[in-house]
């Protein structure tokens, strides 16, 4: 039988709550205080899509940026689709709450976000052919990418946020406002 850990002390913090973007709720960011450690800090949030293709292309593209061991990971179906559609609230806030988490807990000080062409979500919450050509899919991620990017600098004015569109193969294109 394994030992249970007590749970890990989280205190609320007043001047961390944030107002969510399409919903009349409101996500709360912890403060954690005494759990790790300074020197436990890691450079950035990344959220990708939880397609298993993506898994190890995405990997492979942060190792080559030099972020490898440097980063804390979110996978939400269609990542910026995923957190910023209406279908599936509780996935924003999922996202939000682990911005929150890892800004408190790692010092995170940016927010990477890797969408991919072919993506189901895209085809489940956008349209059924929005894979059908490909300058139209990037226009529907750029537009889904770059409203996730203003919600976060909304939210967090302090974190940098970056953009990518990645094709199956592990080509990569950033996405610029």
């Amino acid at each position: 039988m394994r030992p249970v850990r007590p749970p890990l002390p989280i205190t609320f913090d007043p001047a961390n709550t944030l107002e969510s973007n399409d919903m009349n709720v409101e996500t709360t960011l912890h403060s954690a205080t005494q759990i790790a450690p300074k020197d436990h800090n890691t450079e950035a949030l990344v959220l990708s899509c939880m397609d298993f293709r993506m898994m190890d292309p995405v990997a492979d593209f942060l190792s080559r940026k030099g972020l490898k061991g440097k980063y804390d990971m979110v996978a939400i179906a269609g990542a910026a689709i995923g957190v910023m559609n209406d279908a599936k609230p509780a996935w924003g806030e999922l996202f939000w709450d682990h911005v929150g988490l890892a800004r408190d807990l790692h010092g995170i000080r940016r927010v990477i976000v890797i969408d991919h062409r072919d993506c189901g979500a895209c085809k489940a919450f956008v349209s059924s052919d929005c894979a059908s050509d490909r300058q139209g899919e990037l226009e529907i991620h750029t537009k889904w990418l770059t409203d996730l990017m203003a919600e976060v600098t909304r939210r967090a004015p302090d974190l940098e946020v970056e953009l990518f569109l990645m094709d199956l193969d592990g080509t990569v294109e950033e996405i610029t406002c």
